[in-house]
C-alpha cells in the first residue's frame, strides 16, 4: 500500500474546494454576525466526558478517542461542536439572560455519518441560550433558512418535527423504556414490521399511535390528521400548533412535516428541523431545541440552534477558476511593485510570473484575462487578447 493513501472517508480539501468553502464561511459568518451572534472558537480536542455530555450514544461512537500523555485521561477529538458551545455558555460565559453563539471549523468522525459522507466534515452553525419562547426557535429556523439563501441554496425545502409527539407516546406505556431503541430505529427508518413485532411487548395502543405517526408525513394535510387523530392528547396538538406556527413564519420555500424523524431525541426536547437537497445522502442542515445539555456542566440552560455542512454544499456547487492578474517578475522596479499592490489591495488576485512558470500551469488555477504591460511609461492592464 502506498503510504501517501489517505484513510477511507478522509480527503484532501484542493484549492479550488478550499476557495468555495472559505467564501461559504465568511458569508455565513457575515450574516450571523448581523444578527447578534458572537462567534466563539472551541479547542479541536477535548476531554471524552465533556465532549458526549447530554448527547446520545451515536456521538460517542462518531468520536476519535486517544490517551492524554499529561494527565493520562480520555481525550475525543470533537464530532460536534454543539456540545462545546454549551460548555462555554454554562461554564465559562456564564451570562444571565441571552446568550447568541456562532462557530465554524472542522470536525471529525470515527466513523461517517453514510458511506459516502467525509468523516473530516466542515461546518458552521448557532446556538441561542437562555429562552424557551417559541420566537426564539422561530429566530434560529429562520436564520438557518436565510443563511443557505446567502451561500446559494435557492429553494430550501424545510422538514418540520417535534419530540413532544413520539415522546407523549411512548410515555403513557410503562413498557416502552425497555424497547426505546428499537422503536426509534423503527421510526427513523418508517419500518411499520419492526413496530409490529413489539406486540405483546407494548400495547396494541401504542404500536397504532406509532404507526400513524410514521405513515403521516409531508405537507400541511399531515397536521390536520395528526391533530385530529390526537385530539385527546394536549401535549401533541400544543408541538403541531407550533410547528405549524413556525412553518408560516420560517421563510423557506417549501415546508413538510415529519415526527417520526428522531434524530437527536436522546438529547433533543423540542422542535427538530432539517433540510434536505435532492441526490443527497445527508441533511445540509440539522437543528432543534434542547433545553437539558447545560445542566451537565452544571447550569441548566434553554437553547436552540443549527449546524450546515458546508462541505457537503460545497460539493454540489461548481467551482471556478477565479479571475487573476499576471504581472512580471521584475521586483526591482518600483513603479511595478506600486502598480501590484494597490492593485492587491483592491481585492485582486496578482500573480507575479516567475522564471519557471509557464502559462499553461498558471492557467490551470486562474484566468489570466489581463495582465500588467509597460506603455507610455507607465505600467497599465491590459486584456491579454490585445497583448498576445
Amino acid at each position: 500500500m502506498s503510504v501517501w493513501l489517505l484513510p477511507e472517508n478522509i480527503a484532501d480539501i484542493l484549492p479550488r474546494e478550499a476557495r468555495l468553502i472559505e467564501k461559504l464561511r465568511r458569508e455565513f459568518l457575515e450574516l450571523v454576525t448581523s444578527h447578534g451572534f458572537e462567534q466563539v472558537r472551541p479547542p479541536l480536542i477535548e476531554y471524552v466526558d465533556s465532549l458526549s455530555s447530554g448527547t446520545d450514544g451515536n456521538l460517542d461512537l462518531r468520536t476519535f478517542k486517544i490517551i492524554d500523555q499529561s494527565s493520562g485521561r480520555l481525550l475525543g477529538l470533537r464530532a460536534d461542536m454543539t456540545p462545546q458551545i454549551a460548555r462555554i455558555d454554562a461554564h465559562i460565559l456564564n451570562r444571565s439572560g441571552i446568550t447568541r453563539l456562532s462557530y465554524a471549523g472542522s470536525l471529525l468522525h470515527a466513523r461517517p455519518l453514510h458511506p459516502m459522507a467525509s468523516r473530516e466534515p466542515y461546518v458552521s452553525g448557532v446556538e441561542l441560550f437562555g429562552s424557551t419562547n417559541r420566537n426564539s426557535d422561530l429566530e434560529v429556523i429562520s436564520l438557518g433558512v436565510k443563511a443557505l439563501h446567502r451561500i446559494g441554496i435557492e429553494n430550501v425545502h424545510l422538514d418540520l418535527g417535534h419530540t413532544a409527539v413520539v415522546r407523549s407516546v411512548l410515555s403513557k406505556d410503562s413498557e416502552t423504556p425497555k424497547y426505546v431503541e428499537k422503536i426509534l430505529y423503527a421510526l427513523s427508518h418508517k419500518d411499520s414490521a419492526l413496530l409490529k413485532e413489539l406486540a405483546g411487548c407494548i400495547s396494541d395502543k401504542t404500536i397504532e399511535d406509532l404507526l400513524k405517526i410514521i405513515h403521516t408525513f409531508g405537507d400541511e394535510s399531515a397536521l390536520d390528521e395528526l391533530d385530529q387523530y390526537f385530539a385527546d392528547q394536549s401535549a401533541i396538538r400544543k408541538a403541531i400548533e407550533e410547528v405549524r406556527w413556525l412553518a408560516q413564519h420560517s421563510g423557506a420555500e417549501q415546508v413538510s412535516f415529519d415526527f417520526a424523524d428522531v434524530h437527536g431525541y436522546q438529547y433533543l426536547t423540542g422542535v427538530t428541523f432539517s433540510v434536505t437537497i435532492p441526490k443527497r445522502f445527508q441533511a445540509v442542515m440539522r437543528g432543534g431545541r434542547y433545553d437539558d445539555i447545560g445542566a451537565k456542566f452544571g447550569r441548566m440552560r434553554p437553547a436552540v440552534g443549527f449546524t450546515i455542512y458546508l462541505r457537503e454544499i460545497a460539493s454540489l456547487m461548481e467551482t471556478r477558476r477565479p479571475y487573476a492578474i499576471l504581472a512580471p517578475g521584475d521586483v526591482e522596479d518600483p513603479g511595478l511593485k506600486a502598480k501590484v499592490d494597490a492593485l492587491r489591495e483592491s481585492g485582486n488576485i496578482v500573480v507575479t510570473r516567475l522564471p519557471e512558470d509557464t502559462i499553461a500551469s498558471l492557467e490551470e488555477a486562474f484566468r489570466l484575462d489581463e495582465e500588467l504591460v509597460f506603455e507610455n511609461g507607465i505600467w497599465q492592464l491590459k486584456y491579454r487578447s490585445e497583448t498576445n
